[in-house]
């Protein structure tokens, strides 16, 4: 059948173990769709130009600042002390740790 007679639809194959597809077949049973309705629904869903997304622009902006903030803090704790000692923040840390407990 062409994609004419189909009304412009060409049929896709979507490749899964067996007990993933038993699921996804469930699932669209469980929802009244067919397999196809139900694959095209989720991923129609998960389109941020249809869906927006969870976390906005200036919200993820936020986070991506925190990240480095975080990222800049483990660098600090890995990083050499000044001096030459060989010893990082982390562990000189964890010695004044292991001094203060009786």
């Amino acid at each position: 059948m062409s994609d004419e007679a189909r009304g412009g639809r060409r049929q896709r194959s979507l490749h899964c173990p067996p007990e993933e597809q038993e699921m996804i077949r469930a699932q669209a049973r469980a929802a009244g769709k067919t397999i196809s309705r139900y694959v095209l629904d989720l991923a129609l869903e998960d389109d941020p130009d249809v869906h927006p997304l969870a976390i906005d622009e200036e919200g993820q902006f936020a986070l991506l600042d925190g990240m480095v903030e975080v990222r800049d803090i483990v660098r600090l704790l890995r990083d050499e002390l000044p001096g030459g000692s060989g010893q990082s923040l982390l562990s000189a840390i964890s010695l004044m740790a292991r001094d203060r407990t009786p």
